[in-house]
Formats: structure tokens, C-alpha cells, sequence
């Protein structure tokens, strides 16, 4: 039963292999510079990728993003070197490292549109990447948890240039507001991308001077212009598959939640439905 088992188990992993080899690779996105090897030409969304391919990236950090003729979710990128060298490579063939997404279930992931207050900061910052998109996001949190007043409020920390930085997180009737300039803009120095690593999330009590940690993760502010390319890029392919307007907006938040991580409910959902249904019949 057990050589069995072994058999089953290496075909799937060859069935897998093949079907990354067969597909190709729609771009998407791209971060950094990401160059087609054969052609000398810079990958730009809409650019089409062979499994064969070879691609040149101007760093570690650069990646592409891209879907599969299996409508799959791919991220292609350089696997870094567990240590330096001065002959490291920044050329690849793309189904080398064509890494497939997880295709994360929105549930499971905290997707609820519907609820009207945040029962649970620490659940709904989670704890791997948080993200907004655009330069705010609004969170009602449930005053029968946690009430929001001058003595009772919530704290940002992290560093800037190595420095900590507390920001407490301003409110009005209890809705939290996350805004992105106050917390790239500091006493400690600016920072210039659109990322916060490591933002510990505290409830902080003045009068007793207590802190209680919530969660920690990583700040991601996702520019909304950027993604609305993004998306019209991604719509025409799912046009294509005859995908009802339903499995097209969900298609287009599991993008999401794989590549940028966790976000706001409520603001992910309507980004989709005004894009979707603002595109109906192109």
C-alpha cells in the first residue's frame, strides 16, 4: 500500500510540474526591473511569458506577477542565494522559478463584507501583512470591547532609521482612522516607500499607564491607481474564461489577498464592485 501511496503521490508532482511547464505566463505586475533576456525589452503588464523564457531581474527584490492559461496565480522571482557571491546569477528561465499561489479561501482569510463593527482588532489586522488601499482606511471598532476616548486609544510602534516611533491611531466615534502620511511622516525621519515592517498594535489605558499588545504585522499601502491597472489588465482574461461578474470579483479579491495580503473588508469589496461594474459591457 505504501509503494502505492509513493507512486500516486510522485504523479501528482509530475502532473504539477508539466502543467506549470505547458502554461504560459500573462504579466501583471511587476516590482523592480524585469527584463525578457531574448528580446533586451523591459516586462511590462500584458506582456506574455513562455515556460522556456528567460528573464533578467535588476535585483533580489524584483519579481513579476502573472497568471496561467489554467487561470493559476504565479509569482516569478529569483530564489535569493543563502549566502553571497560575486558570481550570482539575475538571469532565470521562468518555469524554474514560477511559483504558484496558495489560491487562499477568502473565509479563511477574514473576508467580511458585512460586518458593521471590529469585533477583534488582533483578527482583523491578522498577523503576516495588513494592507489599505489608497492613503486611509476606516475601522469601527465595537465600543462594547474596547471604547475609544482621551484616556483609552490605540498605539502604532515601530521604527524609523532604527529609532521607535508610537503613534497613537486617531478616532471619532470609536472608528479608528488609519492614515498613511501620518505614519510615513515622522519626528523619527519619513519613509519613503509605501511599507511599515514590524507595526505593533497596542491598546493603551492612560490613566493606568497599561499596554496590552493586540498583534504585530507588516503595513502595506497599496496605491489605488496602480491597482486599478492592475485589475484592467487582469479583467480581459477573465472576460475571456466567460467567468460571471460574481467569479470575476471574486477571482479579482483572492488576487488580492495572495499579493498584497489581508486588507479592509468593506473597502476591498467595493474597489472591485465600482471597477467591475463600471466596466460591464468592455
Amino acid at each position: 500500500m505504501k509503494s502505492k501511496a509513493n507512486i500516486l503521490a510522485l504523479l501528482l508532482v509530475m502532473m504539477a510540474t508539466t502543467a506549470i511547464a505547458q502554461d504560459s505566463f500573462i504579466v501583471t505586475r511587476i516590482k523592480g526591473n524585469v527584463v525578457n533576456y531574448r528580446t533586451g525589452t523591459s516586462l511590462r503588464a500584458g506582456d506574455v511569458l513562455q515556460p522556456s523564457d528567460k528573464v533578467t531581474f535588476d535585483n533580489f527584490d524584483s519579481y513579476v506577477i502573472s497568471i496561467g492559461q489554467n487561470m493559476g496565480r504565479y509569482m516569478i522571482k529569483l530564489h535569493e542565494p543563502p549566502a553571497p557571491d560575486a558570481t550570482q546569477q539575475l538571469t532565470a528561465i521562468v518555469k524554474d522559478v514560477a511559483v504558484p499561489t496558495k489560491r487562499r479561501s477568502l473565509m479563511a482569510e477574514r473576508y467580511r463584507p458585512n460586518e458593521s463593527v471590529v469585533e477583534d482588532l488582533g483578527s482583523y489586522f491578522g498577523n503576516d501583512k495588513f494592507s489599505v488601499i489608497g492613503n486611509e482606511v476606516l475601522v469601527p471598532v465595537n465600543p462594547d470591547k474596547f471604547q475609544l476616548n482621551d484616556s483609552r486609544f490605540i498605539v502604532f510602534y515601530y521604527r524609523v532609521n532604527n529609532n521607535p516611533v508610537s503613534k497613537k491611531i486617531g478616532y471619532e466615534q470609536n472608528v479608528l482612522k488609519i492614515e498613511k502620511d501620518k505614519l510615513l511622516n515622522t519626528s523619527a525621519g519619513t519613509i519613503s516607500n509605501d511599507e511599515i515592517p514590524n507595526v505593533a498594535v497596542y491598546r493603551y489605558e492612560s490613566n493606568t499607564h497599561s499596554s496590552e499588545e493586540i498583534t504585530r504585522f507588516n503595513l502595506i499601502f497599496v496605491d489605488k491607481e496602480q491597482l486599478t491597472n492592475e485589475f484592467l489588465t487582469i479583467l480581459p482574461i477573465l472576460h475571456r474564461q466567460n467567468m460571471s461578474k460574481d467569479d470575476i470579483k471574486k477571482y479579482l479579491i483572492e488576487y488580492y489577498y495572495d499579493f498584497y495580503g489581508v486588507t479592509d473588508s468593506k473597502s476591498i469589496k467595493k474597489f472591485v464592485d465600482d471597477l467591475v461594474d463600471g466596466s460591464a459591457g468592455n
